[in-house]
């Protein structure tokens, strides 16, 4: 099984001071038995060195970031525009996660624009950020996946609520197991939502 983390919109400290103590117990506990193998960062960390040094300590291989439009004010201006991971599945199927910020769809967040990229890449997955908006969306066979703002920090179509998705991938059935995790502001309680998909011939469908 391959442990993933998609994160990001730290927007720190411009927008955000800090990340919630909530999220980062939520994550200590997820790691407490064995860390994420990779996490994804949807960019616009802005100034966030602290922060990114924890990430680093809770992923065994890779932190794959990309930059944000709003990166340039901040120290990841030489971050690329797009990562990618390629897991190698049963029967020599691949399954292919791209990151990217978001800043070039318009309208912000566009469903189809976004498949249009993950076709044009050969992305199964892709994950973006920049509208702040957490969601976890299967448009035809790409499965789109957005963690939101890990501080809850404002944009136009923000929930508000600080957010991170983690996945399970296992790669001798094709399973992935999603789960978004949401810090709810007003409730002061940290929910998550679960969410199942198998990998099969190139193409990503709901399990259930």
């Amino acid at each position: 099984m391959i442990k993933l983390l998609a994160i990001g919109d730290s927007h720190l400290p411009r927008r955000a001071k800090s990340v919630p103590d909530q999220i980062i117990k939520k994550l200590e506990q997820l790691v407490e038995i064995e860390k994420f193998d990779y996490t994804f960062f949807t960019g616009d960390v802005v100034n966030a060195p602290k922060f990114m040094n924890f990430l680093n300590l809770i992923t065994k291989r890779n932190l794959f970031v990309v930059i944000g439009n709003m990166d340039y004010y901040g120290g990841n201006r030489d971050a690329p525009v797009y990562r990618n991971l390629n897991i190698s599945m049963r029967n020599n199927n691949n399954l292919i996660i791209g990151l990217t910020h978001g800043h070039q769809i318009s309208p912000r967040g566009d469903h189809s624009q976004l498949e249009l990229i993950a076709i044009e890449k050969s992305f199964n997955i892709l994950i973006s950020g920049h509208t702040h908006k957490e969601e976890i969306f299967l448009q035809k066979d790409v499965l789109l996946l957005n963690p939101g703002s890990v501080t809850g920090a404002w944009s136009f179509v923000a929930s508000g609520n600080p957010s991170f998705i983690t996945l399970n991938i296992i790669e001798e059935t094709g399973e992935i197991n999603v789960v978004l995790y949401q810090y709810d502001i007003r409730a002061a309680n940290l929910k998550d939502l679960k969410s199942y998909f198998v990998f099969k011939n190139n193409k990503i469908r709901h399990k259930y």
